[in-house]
């Protein structure tokens, strides 16, 4: 099943450049050269085509697979543009069925080669019309066998009907283009096919919904009625009283209250789309890679009991509890003549200076030295682990370490527990608290930057207006804020903002 988006998204009052896509129309769409590209969006593993047009050709069909290349029960090619249904009825057993077919509709048939008869593959084809579609344009999506082979003759046969290679990201720009989705939440879907655990995930669903975006379009109505009456005080001077001039700082006050609201919730958003990087650290044969091996449910490090096994870092993407996180097993932290490990240990001190958490371990047979002491007062915030205390010759937990054994799968339970509380916490540190912890979180630096922005251009207003200046400067700082929200929307924004942002996503979204 498809689900589309509503468009309920209007476009505001505000006096500003709005985006209007520009369209043009290839001469001939069989004869379109295009050349291919690996995917580098996302782990997908897709070749994608690289860009010989641009995004604002919406006249020309696209084509693509939506679902990761490689074998599959099933896969699922995704077409669009105004001929699209025409285009497939070419290479359909069925034509005339799937062109009578209304929308969201399920034609059975195969995919057959118009000149040779061959048949192609058995498929089921789901059928949109315009405007109720995903992308608002005519739309069949192919249900075929999960064959790379399958997949390759088939999306061949639509090119050779007149569908161009989709570019990545193409189907929800034309969502966007077409009033379907505003950019927000276009952004959001490209959240959500990246989210790598439950709390980005969620994250992501808030903003598709259009949370964010009914949040924003209010902070901005709020700014374009203030804009309206100050023009209006500009038009006719003599009918200002003291009392509106009150009103608008309140105004000003009260949208940049909840601009700040929503910055403070931007480094739990990061935290849950990004993923927690957590470093395991601590001097050579503490058992940093038996705890990774542990964490990550796999033989992925060397374990050996000379020092200097590991000497260069070790990555996994694992899950804890409702957070995405990536696990570093890092070299261990000593002086060393050796050319390789002293490279490993200054790699492992610059992870360690990114890290979100720093889990230390100890061999609890050996206890502290120097070198233990050291990091500790460097890196206080680090999660003291007391390895090996299973071990009967284990020395006695000092306080505030955690006994742990790396080896002693019984206690993972218990450990993973307590790992995950702190990551919780360090999360619930991170964020906003309140109504915003559940609804409303932005995640992108794109949407943090623009409501920095936007909050810098309100306090601008807010001390021009306090030093009696000129009312036209004051509507300039607050015109230069509601433009910054326009743009995380997609109500202002430029051509070459929009191809980077749709660039990033996934082939077939």
């Amino acid at each position: 099943m498809t689900i589309y988006l509503d468009d309920y998204y209007t476009r505001s009052r505000l006096n500003a450049p709005v985006f209007r896509p520009t369209v043009s129309s290839p001469s001939n769409l069989q004869k379109e050269p295009y050349t291919t590209t690996p995917c580098l969006s996302c782990r997908c593993g897709a070749i994608v085509p690289a860009m010989s047009r641009t995004y604002f050709d919406r006249s020309v069909p696209i084509a693509a697979l939506a679902t990761p290349e490689g074998r599959s029960a099933l896969a699922v090619i995704r077409t669009s543009g105004e001929k699209a249904i025409g285009l497939v009825a070419r290479c359909f057993s069925r034509p005339q069925a799937l062109l009578d077919a209304e929308g969201y509709r399920a034609v059975y048939g195969w995919i057959v080669d118009p000149h040779s008869q061959e048949r192609l593959d058995e498929v089921v084809a789901l059928v949109f019309r315009a405007p109720h579609s995903f992308t608002g344009e005519n739309a069949v999506e192919i249900m075929c066998h999960g064959s790379p082979a399958v997949v390759r003759r088939i999306l061949e046969l639509l090119y050779a009907q007149g569908f161009s290679p989709a570019l990545k990201g193409e189907f929800s720009f034309r969502a966007f283009a077409g009033g379907k989705t505003d950019l927000v939440r276009a952004e959001a879907i490209n959240e959500l096919t990246k989210a790598s655990c439950e709390a980005a995930r969620q994250d992501a669903l808030w903003r598709l919904t259009g949370a964010l975006s009914r949040k924003l379009e209010g902070i901005r109505h709020l700014m374009v009625d203030l804009l309206a009456d100050i023009d209006a005080r500009l038009d006719y001077p003599e009918d200002e009283a003291p009392e509106e001039v009150g009103r608008w700082a309140q105004y000003m006050q009260r949208a940049q209250e909840e601009l700040s609201d929503l910055l403070r919730t931007y480094p739990g958003g990061r935290l849950r789309q990004e993923g927690i990087l957590v470093v395991i650290a601590g001097r050579p044969n503490a058992g940093k890679s038996s705890l990774f091996n542990l964490l990550v449910r796999e033989e992925r490090a060397i374990v050996s009991p000379e020092p200097g096994t590991t000497r260069d870092w070790l990555e996994s993407w694992i899950s804890i509890g409702d957070f995405a996180v990536r696990l570093v097993d890092t070299a261990g932290l000593r002086n060393s003549g050796n050319a390789v490990e002293a490279e490993g240990v200054r790699r492992s001190q610059a992870l360690l200076d990114r890290a979100d958490m720093i889990l230390y371990l100890v061999d609890g047979t050996v206890g502290l030295n120097d070198e233990d002491r050291t990091f500790i007062e460097r890196f206080p915030e680090a999660l003291l682990l007391w390895n090996k205390s299973d071990l009967p010759q284990c020395k006695i937990l000092p306080q505030g370490w955690t006994a742990v054994s790396a080896k002693d799968v019984r206690s993972f339970g218990g450990f993973e527990s307590m790992l995950k509380d702190t990551l919780s916490a360090y999360v619930q540190k991170n964020q906003t608290l309140g109504q915003y912890e559940a609804q409303v979180r932005i995640a992108g630096e794109r949407q943090e930057r623009l409501l920095r922005q936007a909050y810098e251009a309100l306090s601008q207003a807010i001390a021009a207006q306090d030093a009696g200046a000129g009312l036209d400067l004051v509507a300039l700082h607050v015109r230069e804020s509601a433009e910054s929200i326009g743009e995380i929307t997609g109500d202002i924004a430029p051509d070459e903002v929009l191809e980077r942002i749709f660039s990033t996503f996934c082939l077939g979204k």
